[in-house]
């Protein structure tokens, strides 16, 4: 079977305001125990799915590019020795710019990285300083030239919205410095407040003040306008690419492909065993524990894979998360796919909730014969995307 990989670094130098992802500073031995763990995971995993072919990669975080670089070869090295990884398979890591160096990069691009994603946010450095990152926009310059001099020729920047203080202007000179990089790929994405964070803290605390909804909206509109414009393509809600740069791995996603995610805190989705689908599960979400202890104790002590919460999944759930998914991406969802995929028609399932959504403006069908063709959110309906789901939810 076809197979992505997503492994977890769960390191950075200080939290971000915002982050309430699986992250913290550690120490050398922390980190050093961590990818000794992470290489036996990839191992057992190879194991478990045997033949497996892999189409992509992605090391995420946290902060990858804080590894030391000899330990991130080692992990990628086992991870080429274990798996059938494709002579084409894209490969991304994450990168904070504050962090990444030539040595990293040289490891890394080593065995076989071709795409990097750096975390750029803003280009004003009062807006770095107000969500906690550790970075000016002058070393993510450094970085995308340390980048190119590694010989990395697929380059995305995340870049965000609605952050405290964050005015129209600011939005349009953070674009233009993006674009002004010459980048591939870029991530344009509002801030989401995430409670019991220390920004929303901040916020409940008036201590810092977010832009209204409404400049909040104004954003998102113009920066879309604004990046078409530049010749990217929008191919998701918040994912913009030049031609022939889509981040695949992330594509794979949304279009429901085969993805295991290795490392603490780590998600995948995959096929069920035979005890599994016989309960009437067709797919498998697997969650690692976050508990870096118990990820540490059972791969180095019991050499087995980590602690997970296993949620399977049914029928009715695999089509509901496929139009979930699908539809965050600007061509939809194909009638073609969702019948190989679910054995039933796209009509046949969701017929009137999406002739009601049509009907609002929300969404439409490309042209083409009844079984060929694909439903999309409309521009509108991106906007308004859980509104428009709640029309689907069974």
């Amino acid at each position: 079977m076809l197979l992505q990989l997503y492994l977890h670094f769960p390191f950075c130098k200080r939290k971000c305001f915002y982050c309430d992802f699986c992250s913290a500073p550690a120490d050398d031995g922390t980190v050093a125990a961590y990818c000794s763990a992470l290489k036996k995971e990839i191992c057992l995993t190879a194991e478990k799915y045997p033949g497996a072919r892999v189409s992509t990669v992605f090391l995420g975080g946290g902060t990858p590019s804080l590894v030391p670089a000899a330990q991130m070869r080692g992990v990628l090295e086992e991870l080429r020795r274990r798996f059938d990884v494709l002579p084409d398979a894209e490969i991304t890591a994450e990168g904070n710019p504050g962090t990444l160096s030539p040595r990293w990069l040289e490891a890394a691009c080593a065995c076989g990285l071709n795409r990097l994603s750096l975390g750029m946010q803003a280009a004003q450095e009062r807006l770095l300083k107000a969500i906690g990152r550790i970075h000016t926009f002058a070393q993510t310059e450094e970085a995308v030239a340390m980048a190119r001099a590694a010989g990395i020729r697929n380059l995305n920047v995340d870049l965000m919205s609605g952050l405290p203080g964050q005015t129209l202007r600011d939005w349009r000179e953070s674009i233009e410095a993006a674009l002004a990089l010459g980048v591939e790929h870029i991530s344009a994405y509002s801030l989401i407040l995430e409670e019991g964070t220390p920004l929303w803290r901040m916020v409940e605390e008036e201590s810092v003040h977010l832009p209204d909804d409404e400049l909040t909206a104004e954003m998102y509109e113009r920066g879309v306008t604004w990046l078409e414009a530049a010749g990217y393509e929008r191919y998701e809600i918040s994912n913009f690419a030049r031609p022939g740069f889509r981040c695949r791995h992330n594509v794979g996603y949304w279009q429901g492909s085969w993805y295991a995610g290795l490392g603490v805190a780590a998600h995948g989705m995959l096929p069920p065993d035979a005890s599994q689908a016989s309960q009437g599960a067709v797919r498998v979400r697997r969650a690692n524990t976050e508990r870096m202890t118990e990820y540490l104790h059972a791969l180095e002590a019991q050499n087995v894979l980590p602690p997970a919460e296993i949620t399977l999944i049914d029928r009715q759930e695999a089509m509901f998360e496929t139009m979930m998914l699908g539809l965050r991406m600007t061509g939809g969802v194909s009638e073609r796919d969702f019948e190989r995929m679910h054995g039933a028609a796209l009509l046949q399932v969701y017929g009137p909730a999406l002739e009601k959504l049509a009907q609002d403006g929300l969404g439409a069908w490309s042209s083409g014969t009844v079984g060929e063709r694909r439903f999309f959110l409309t521009p509108r309906g991106l906007e308004v995307q859980n509104e428009a789901l709640m029309a689907l939810m069974p």
